[in-house]
């Protein structure tokens, strides 16, 4: 099986870096233009630096990666799962939960490019739901 990597929109990627410019030329302003350096000055310099590096994790890491058999969404947590176990596939309006017996994955099509969706959408009608959800009977 071949890797698939499900990318962010560009408008997101886009919108961080712009934010990350944004703090990071505010922050040297304000430390340009003031006579004496204050701490806070720098939480601006910091938040661009946030930004930036979020920019950096998202062009790298990307939103999901379909290896191995296992779906991983990145994120400040990373969530992995394995195919096999993948016992219900909900479709929402913000998206796809898979469901295991322990775990639940959220993925939100929104932050999704349009061409990697297309690819997603194709890969989850693929995927064989194994039947291990047994239904109780009480009287």
């Amino acid at each position: 099986m071949t890797d698939i990597i499900i990318k962010y929109t560009k408008k997101r990627l886009y919108i961080n870096l712009i934010l990350a410019l944004f703090w990071t030329t505010l922050g040297a302003f304000v430390l340009w233009e003031s006579n004496t350096i204050r701490w806070h000055n720098f939480g601006y310099i910091l938040a661009g630096a946030l930004y930036f590096a979020q920019f950096l994790y998202d062009i790298f890491w990307q939103y999901l990666i379909i290896s191995n058999g296992y779906i991983q969404k990145n994120g400040f947590f990373r969530k992995k799962i394995p195919l096999k176990d993948i016992t219900v596939i909900k479709k929402n309006a913000d998206g796809y939960t898979l469901k295991t017996e322990t775990e639940k994955l959220n993925i939100h099509t929104n932050l999704i490019d349009k061409i990697s969706l297309m690819e997603l959408n194709t890969f989850l009608s693929t995927i064989e739901i194994s039947e291990k959800e047994y239904y109780e009977l009480k009287l």
